[in-house]
């Protein structure tokens, strides 16, 4: 069985990353495709070459790399690159083997201003002590298969190039086939024989041949009467599977077949789609490496979500090891957080962060007890929630309890900039150009969870919930810092029968009723931080002036249209800080 498992890589001075970063995979165990997602020009292209030619998928000499990998294009900044694999020792064809477990280095030499020479130096071990000399040229044994998918008609040429190389993930795969095959080399001889008899008979006697003939005598003529000789014939046997070309019959026809480049690029991905699948189901025996570069590209987002859970989360879950850089929330699980990446370009140091790798952790494992209260957690958040992903492709993150929740504070957000700016545009895109999303948690116990993991992430958040109870009742809970505080609190073990608070009928709650919301409400606050959460009381209706609990949509619409300031016990001053709203300079109306 071919096995290969990349465990970790180190990156320095490797274009925009200049520090030294490591990326830690998850284990061999681990049943999840490895998402990389970060903002454009953030490095997840750089990071994702990095791996390659860690891998030695791609080829090292000291023409691959310009001064425009050296970070900040500085020849002093030489770029360091090691990665670690555990990989099957495979038998090559000379009998030797190929074992590309270890350490794999980027050793790059400068004559002066120029590079002399650029090669993966391999290592049983870190310290490089102990050469392994078997990983040269180790990678064509292995079931490494990279796709650019912003490059999809490339990857389906089968063509080799005018170099004689086959490129394509597809070419190399069917390359790979034809060689390995032994009854297909059996049978060689007679095919051969066959094509080169079929050929003449076809053009025996036929104008074709009488060209070919003048052909040769002018030729034979031209250089002295040499008695060479021309054959006009299909390519060598190796070669014939590689000049083929697939062709698509829609709906069935088979007399008027299309070849498949001639299609729309969401349509090939497609068929890249059904050509990795098969890869997989023929190779179940092994454990292969998938590198693919934004999958997304070109698929309509219903697409997106299907070649996620059907092709990323399958070839995953049949232990092959999948990693994959996506812009798209359809393509990723925000709970399953070993196998997300996150890197971002500082603007300030001028390089590449890590911003979130813990491929150690598991976040809905160890986050509270809340999270058994609903079996399937992950499932049933994403249900009510479809938009929850867009969490880990943002730099903030705002947590309202729903929908009215969402449409007040982006129009409230829309007043506060399009009042300073006089900018429309820049008002209506405020959100989006910062890398702010607003999201709906649904409920306090689900905001709980939501804020644990945004803290996990890493991502700065801002919650935004109804309270239950007086006013004064938010700053005594704030000072209650521990369960022990809280639980002895002359609050919860008296106050709390005379605090007011009534259900949707306007009846009066029980003691008990309400004992567990003060203890949700404390936990809110306890685990978001009293600065990093607003409470409407008693809720966003009433704040508003929308004096009725139908919660109709329409109804709170027309009533923050009439709004002429949205004021502190609505949108308070840490909500502008957090927005960055005080940032914003007056700009001049532009009309387009």
């Amino acid at each position: 069985m071919s096995t290969i498992h990349i465990n970790g890589i180190s990156i320095k001075n490797y274009r925009s990353f200049r520090d030294e970063k490591v990326i830690v995979f998850p284990d061999e165990q681990y049943n999840k495709p490895v998402a990389i997602v970060g903002y454009n020009n953030s490095g997840k292209t750089n990071l994702l070459n990095s791996i390659l030619f860690g891998i030695t998928e791609k080829y090292v000499t000291k023409d691959t790399f310009k001064l425009d990998d050296f970070h900040n294009r500085d020849i002093n900044n030489i770029p360091n690159i090691f990665t670690g694999i555990t990989a099957s020792k495979e038998v090559k064809k000379d009998g030797k083997y190929a074992d590309l477990t270890g350490y794999h280095f980027l050793n790059i030499k400068l004559d002066g201003y120029e590079i002399e020479s650029a090669k993966i130096e391999s290592y049983k071990n870190m310290e490089r002590n102990d050469k392994n000399y078997e990983a040269f040229g180790a990678n064509k044994y292995y079931k490494i298969f990279y796709v650019n998918f912003h490059e999809i008609k490339k990857e389906i040429s089968t063509k080799k190039t005018s170099w004689g190389n086959v490129t394509s993930f597809l070419a190399k795969h069917i390359k790979n086939i034809v060689d390995s095959d032994k009854e297909m080399l059996g049978k060689k001889v007679n095919f051969k024989d066959d094509i080169k008899k079929s050929t003449e008979n076809v053009i025996e006697d036929s104008n074709l041949h009488k060209f070919l003939n003048k052909i040769q005598e002018n030729y034979s003529r031209n250089l002295r009467d040499n008695n060479c000789n021309i054959e006009f014939g299909l390519p060598e046997y190796e070669d014939i599977f590689l000049e083929m070309m697939f062709k698509i019959g829609l709906n069935g026809d088979l007399e008027n077949l299309v070849p498949i480049d001639h299609f729309g690029d969401g349509y090939i991905s497609m068929f890249v789609m059904a050509v990795i699948q098969a890869i997989a189901e023929e190779n179940e025996g092994d454990r292969c490496l998938f590198i693919f570069e934004e999958p997304e590209s070109f698929l309509h987002e219903n697409h997106q979500e299907y070649f996620y859970k059907a092709v990323l989360c399958g070839l995953a879950e049949n232990g092959h090891q999948v990693i994959y850089t996506t812009h798209s929330d359809k393509m990723i699980d925000i709970f399953d957080t070993k196998g997300l990446i996150r890197v971002e370009f500082d603007e300030e140091l001028k390089q590449t962060e890590i911003k979130y790798n813990k491929a150690k952790e598991d976040f809905l494992c160890e986050s509270n007890e809340l999270v058994d209260k609903i079996k399937d957690y992950n499932d049933y958040i994403k249900i009510i929630e479809p938009n929850l992903n867009k969490i880990i492709f943002s730099r903030k993150v705002i947590l309202v309890e729903g929908p009215n929740d969402m449409m007040v504070y982006k129009e409230a957000i829309r007043n506060k900039i399009l009042d300073k700016t006089g900018d429309i545009k820049f008002a209506d895109t405020y959100l989006n150009f910062n890398n702010i999303s607003i999201i709906p948690h649904h409920g306090k116990i689900t905001a709980l969870v939501l804020i644990k993991l945004c803290k996990h992430l890493g991502i700065e958040y801002f919650a935004i919930n109804d309270f239950d109870f007086e006013s004064d009742v938010v700053n005594k809970l704030a000072k209650l810092y521990t369960e022990e505080e809280y639980k002895e609190s002359k609050l919860y073990l008296e106050e709390i029968k005379t605090l007011v608070s009534k259900n949707i009928k306007g009846e009066e709650r029980s003691e008990t009723t309400k004992k567990g919301m003060l203890t949700t409400n404390w936990q809110l606050i306890n685990e978001a931080g009293i600065d990093q959460i607003h409470f409407n009381i008693p809720k966003l209706e009433c704040v508003i002036g929308y004096n009725s609990n139908d919660k109709d949509s329409i109804g709170i619409w027309k009533t923050i249209n009439d709004i002429k300031e949205f004021k502190e016990d609505l949108f308070p001053q840490k909500l502008i800080d957090f927005l960055e709203l005080d940032k914003i300079e007056c700009r001049t109306k532009v009309n387009i």
